[in-house]
């Protein structure tokens, strides 16, 4: 599993992406990060939520509106992946 280089990233990450800010969004920061479902080579894999941001770090895609809306009070710096992917690993961070 590895991070997306840049530009466009394939649908399977950014599906994995926005589910991750599901359970991101659901998640009061206590106990173990959330995990999410990610196809690697055809086979679904449980990754946590920082591991699904890392996927899209340099993602320059373009956010859907409602991801922006859940999660621009994180402090977005643009409406990429990228910046949802930064903005949601900082707030984790922060809280370890």
């Amino acid at each position: 599993m590895s991070k997306y280089k840049s530009g466009h990233a394939p649908g399977h990450y950014r599906d994995c992406f926005e589910q991750a800010v599901e359970a991101f969004m659901r998640w009061n920061g206590r106990g173990p990060e959330p995990m999410v479902e990610f196809e690697i080579n055809y086979v679904q894999t449980k990754i946590s939520v920082s591991q699904a941001c890392g996927l899209l770090w340099n993602c320059t895609d373009i956010l859907p509106g409602w991801i922006v809306d859940e999660i621009e009070e994180l402090g977005l710096k643009s409406r990429t992946y990228a910046a949802g992917a930064h903005a949601m690993r900082r707030w984790i961070a922060e809280r370890a």
